[in-house]
């Protein structure tokens, strides 16, 4: 596939992602645009709007009923699930190895979102999502994504299991926890072996939240404001709409603390 190709491919996918997230967050107003050229992505993003229009027709009347909120997190998980599975019958159609890298991002990152309204669904409380649950869910969503048979990389958790978050911080939570393992998996471990560690404490009024991998580390000449990587982009973009601190250290592997307040502030 030619780098046109892939670039416009990679717009189109971040198009879908966009709108996904906000769906994930009970938006419907946000809608793909179509183009002329009749491709997969135009297939897919008719589909995804249609979507839309059906889920925003669903919650005029159903916001106010606690039962039937349930039915709109039902609903919600069930179509990004279909739009997941419309990327992974799309992808059966190319060999690019790229073009399938980018198809796998997108549909872990729509799982992301996913999982939350599945929680919400079967949880007493639709206002918020245990942190614990869902980063042990997540995490072994986002491996099995990557095929490692061959490979021997363990999950280690040192989560404190009294944590909920409501649901629009957990949206852009899950995308960066989603990105993050996905570079550890994709980079960190040449040799198929190693260790991804998730620490997750209160500490005073703030939630402190440590990725750390075991593997090679970040290229020292590696630079974040360079990078084209929409996944790399994502971090520090999502962190800023939780008002979330970052800090990245690559001196033993790689490392990513988070910082941000507990409670909302008003």
């Amino acid at each position: 596939m030619a780098s046109d190709e892939i670039k416009y491919a990679e717009k189109r996918a971040n198009e879908i992602l966009e709108t996904v997230m906000a769906f994930a967050r009970l938006d419907f107003k946000k809608k793909i645009g179509i183009t002329d050229q009749e491709d997969l992505f135009d297939s897919i993003g008719t589909g995804v709007n249609m979507l839309g229009e059906e889920l925003e027709g669903s919650t005029v009347s159903l916001r106010e009923k606690e039962q039937l909120l349930k039915e709109v997190h039902h609903r919600v998980k069930n179509n990004l699930q279909i739009i997941s599975s419309l990327l992974n019958l799309q992808s059966d159609n190319f060999e690019d190895e790229r073009f399938l890298a980018m198809i796998r991002e997108s549909k872990n990152r729509i799982n992301s979102m996913a999982l939350i309204h599945e929680m919400l669904y079967i949880a007493k409380d639709f206002s918020q999502i245990n942190m614990s649950d869902y980063i042990v869910k997540l995490s072994q969503s986002v491996y099995q994504s990557f095929n490692t048979k061959d490979s021997s990389i363990v999950f280690e958790y040192d989560i404190d299991e009294s944590l909920y978050l409501e649901i629009d911080r957990m949206i852009p939570i899950g995308l960066i926890l989603n990105e993050i393992i996905s570079n550890s998996l994709k980079y960190a471990f040449p040799k198929g072996k190693g260790a991804v560690k998730f620490c997750l404490k209160k500490k005073k009024g703030d939630i402190c939240f440590t990725i750390s991998d075991n593997g090679i580390g970040i290229p020292k000449d590696f630079d974040y404001a360079q990078t084209k990587s929409l996944g790399v982009q994502l971090i520090p973009m999502l962190c800023d709409q939780i008002d979330a601190s970052l800090i990245v250290n690559s001196e033993k592997g790689t490392c990513y603390d988070l910082c941000f307040k507990a409670e909302i502030l008003s």
